[in-house]
C-alpha cells in the first residue's frame, strides 16, 4: 500500500484526488499495488464541511509531514517560503516529493535536488513546467545523448489565452478577467502577464537542458501587458500575432536567456498555439528540432501530470 499526503485542495488539489479516484483500477493495475490518499491539507475546514472523506482533512501540516505511514507527498498549495522547510523535513523523513509548484522549484532548484539525492527519494515535478507536456524526463534523455543548442517555448496557458481572446476583438482587459472566470488567471494575475511564471518554468527548463544553474536574475524579462488591442489587430492583418515566448541558447559557452512578447507567423508552429496550449521546443546537434505540445494550464491537466509523476516513482516494468 502506497499512502499519499496531499499538500493542498484548491482546483489543481482537487483534480489531483478526483483522478485518482476516478483512475484508481488502472493505476493500480500500473503500479502492481494499492494506494491511498491518507490525509489532505486544506486551509480551512469549514468550506470543506460537506466534502465526503472529511476525515481525510487537516488544517495541521505536522498530521501528513510526522505521519509514518504516509509514504509520498504531493505538493499543489502555491505557497513558497512557508512550505519549503516542511518539503525538506518530508524529504529528511525519506517521503518522496511530487509538486506542481514552480515558484518553489524554481527558487530552491539546487538545495532539493541535493538534499533528495543525499536523502536517496525521489523529488518529480514535471507537473510544475508544461501541463499535460512530459517534458522534464524526455529533456533529461535528450541531454544524454545531445549537447543541446537552445530550448523555446510558451509556457504560460493563461497569457496564450488572454492573447488569443484579443485577436477576437477583447480588451485586454476583458480578456484577463474571462480567464479568470474559467480558472486560467488568478486573482492577482501578475505572475502570469508580467511573466514571472514564464520565467521560472524556463529557469527550470534551460538549466535541465544545459546542465548547469541558470538563475531567475540572469533572464531578461518583459510581459504582455502593455499590448494593446490595436497592435493585435494590426498584425492580425498581416498574418501574425503575439506570444510571450522563453527561450535559452548557449552561445560561446554563454548561456543567454530571455521571456518577452515576439511577433511570429499565424503559420507557424509556435503561431498556431490556441488558448491555453503550451508548446517547447529543443534543439540538440544531434536530434535537431524536437517539439512537445499539449495543454498548459488548469485543474485537469496539471492533475494529469501529477499521475505521469506518480508513475513515474512507482510503475512497475510490464
Amino acid at each position: 500500500m502506497i499512502n499519499i499526503g496531499l499538500l493542498g485542495f484548491g482546483a489543481v488539489g482537487t483534480g489531483v484526488y478526483e483522478i485518482f479516484n476516478e483512475e484508481r483500477e488502472k493505476i493500480q493495475k500500473a503500479i502492481g499495488e494499492e494506494f491511498n490518499i491518507k490525509k489532505i491539507l486544506v486551509r480551512n475546514l469549514e468550506k470543506r464541511a460537506f466534502f465526503k472523506d472529511f476525515s481525510l482533512l487537516t488544517m495541521d501540516i505536522e498530521d501528513i509531514i510526522n505521519d509514518p505511514e504516509i509514504d509520498l507527498i504531493i505538493e499543489v498549495t502555491g505557497d513558497v517560503e512557508e512550505i519549503y522547510p516542511y518539503i525538506l523535513k518530508a524529504i529528511r523523513s525519506k517521503k518522496n516529493i511530487i509538486t506542481a509548484n514552480k515558484a518553489l522549484v524554481s527558487k530552491y532548484y539546487e538545495d532539493l535536488l541535493r538534499v533528495a539525492r543525499d536523502n536517496k527519494i525521489k523529488f518529480l515535478f514535471d507537473s510544475a513546467v508544461g501541463g499535460t507536456i512530459p517534458i522534464l524526463e524526455a529533456l533529461k534523455n535528450i541531454t544524454i545523448g545531445n549537447e543541446v543548442e537552445s530550448v523555446l517555448g510558451v509556457l504560460n496557458g493563461t497569457c496564450n489565452f488572454i492573447l488569443s481572446k484579443m485577436e477576437e476583438g477583447l480588451s485586454y482587459d476583458e480578456a484577463l478577467e474571462i480567464a479568470k472566470d474559467l480558472g486560467f488567471a488568478e486573482a492577482d494575475p501578475s505572475d502570469d502577464v508580467d511573466g514571472h511564471d514564464t520565467l521560472r518554468k524556463l529557469r527550470i527548463l534551460s538549466t535541465i537542458a544545459f546542465n548547469e544553474s541558470v538563475f531567475e536574475d540572469e533572464i531578461s524579462l518583459e510581459g504582455i501587458s502593455k499590448i494593446s488591442l490595436e497592435d493585435v489587430k494590426n498584425l492580425s492583418k498581416e498574418n501574425k500575432r503575439y506570444k510571450l515566448i522563453g527561450r535559452a541558447k548557449k552561445e560561446n559557452g554563454k548561456i543567454i536567456a530571455s521571456v518577452r512578447p515576439e511577433i511570429v507567423e499565424k503559420t507557424s508552429m509556435v503561431g498556431t498555439l490556441f488558448g491555453g496550449e503550451n508548446i517547447i521546443i529543443v534543439k540538440g546537434n544531434n536530434c535537431g528540432e524536437i517539439s512537445f505540445k499539449g495543454l498548459g494550464a488548469g485543474p485537469r491537466p496539471t492533475g494529469y501530470s501529477i499521475i505521469g509523476d506518480f508513475l513515474n516513482i512507482y510503475k512497475v516494468d510490464d
